[in-house]
């Protein structure tokens, strides 16, 4: 697993043609600037925030929030890496699934004077099934390394975020699974923030 952490950053590294200018290099607000490189489940890397709103999101947003730690566009000057790797996954459980049956009815009705009418209509009847449920998802891990001096790569810390959110008539709800790579920035930015590169006392995890 370590030698695939340091074949990915190599191939970061040495793609020059890829490299973007690193624009947050030389701020001073900045004591701290990553970068990101994605591997999905296919084993294809990407690197940096392709998406141009993610990239709006981490310099806006979330570099308002925690301004000492900066994203910037691969570069070998980079020194903290976030690594984001994606595994499939399947849930299985169960759901309740209604079922309403209309069936037709007729009959006769009496009133207290004795006079009698027929009618005709319909029945529904309503029932509930419990029936098993499974759909596929992605766990989300992402890994916070540095780089030393000497270019041998160190884990800091490691972050899990599974891709399963709600919906409502097939509208996301949102939340942390609906967007699981912007929450594991945000969770691995924070961490930093609060000291933790700085904190020896911390070990991966």
């Amino acid at each position: 697993m370590q030698s695939n952490r340091l074949l990915i950053l190599i191939l970061l590294f040495v793609s020059t043609g890829a490299l973007a200018k690193n624009k947050d290099n030389g701020r001073p607000a900045c004591a701290t600037v990553y970068s990101v490189i994605q591997q999905d489940t296919l084993g294809n890397v990407q690197q940096g925030l392709a998406n141009p709103k993610n990239v709006k999101w981490a310099d806006k947003d979330l570099e308002k929030k925690y301004p000492d730690v900066c994203y910037a566009a691969p570069d070998q000057t980079v020194k903290t890496v976030f690594v984001i790797t994606v595994t499939p996954a399947t849930y299985h459980g169960t759901k309740v699934v209604k079922n309403t049956d209309t069936t037709p009815s007729s009959g006769t009705v009496t009133d207290t004077d004795g006079n009698t009418a027929t009618y005709q209509g319909t029945q529904t009847t309503t029932s509930s099934t419990v029936v098993p449920y499974s759909f596929e998802y992605g766990q989300f891990m992402l890994t916070i390394e540095t780089v030393g001096d000497d270019g041998k790569a160190m884990v800091r810390r490691r972050i899990q975020q599974n891709g399963v959110y709600s919906t409502m008539y097939g509208i996301p709800l949102g939340g942390r699974g609906h967007h699981p790579v912007k929450a594991l920035i945000e969770d691995a930015v924070k961490w930093i923030h609060t000291g933790g590169l700085d904190d020896r006392l911390q070990s991966a995890r």
